[in-house]
Formats: structure tokens, C-alpha cells, sequence
């Protein structure tokens, strides 16, 4: 038996549409991604503040942000992420 962490996250009980990119959910802190109790990721505050850093230009940068026809996704058995994301920024 395996426990893939790509199936994580996606628990309709806990998110509302839980395969859509939604940015403003609010319970996006109820994820598994950086794993926990004694397993928990040792790079998971660089990786939060590296994404604070990084959204935080981009909001401040631009006025208007859209995400542009439908993000491609990486399909692992262990990690799924974004492949490719195109954004229209102005």
C-alpha cells in the first residue's frame, strides 16, 4: 500500500472545488503540503517566506493579475504541481 501525497489536498469535506486553483480560498491553510508531527518539512518557513516574497512583488508590481487558459499539471505519484501556469499581468 502507498500513501501518495499527490491525492493530499484534495478532500472535497475540506475544500469546495478541490481540483480548481482558487487563490482566495479561505481555509488554504488546511493542507498537507509540507507533511507534519515529526516529518515535517525542515525548509517548509523558506519556502513560505520565499512565496510571501515572491506574491507579495508581484501584488504590489501589478495592478491586474488573470491566469490565462488552464495551468498544465505535472502528474507524479508523489508531487503534483504546475508544469506551466501563463499569467497576463498589467
Amino acid at each position: 500500500m502507498l500513501a501518495s501525497l499527490a491525492a493530499a489536498n484534495h478532500d472535497a469535506s475540506v475544500f469546495a472545488n478541490p481540483h480548481t486553483l482558487d487563490f482566495s480560498r479561505t481555509n488554504s491553510n488546511r493542507h498537507v503540503a509540507f507533511s507534519g508531527g515529526v516529518h515535517y518539512c525542515l525548509g517548509a518557513s523558506l519556502a513560505k517566506l520565499e512565496t510571501e516574497v515572491a506574491v507579495g512583488t508581484l501584488v504590489r508590481e501589478f495592478k491586474k493579475i488573470e491566469i490565462e487558459g488552464e495551468p498544465e499539471w505535472r502528474d507524479r505519484l508523489t508531487i503534483r504541481g504546475a508544469v506551466k501556469l501563463n499569467l497576463t499581468v498589467s
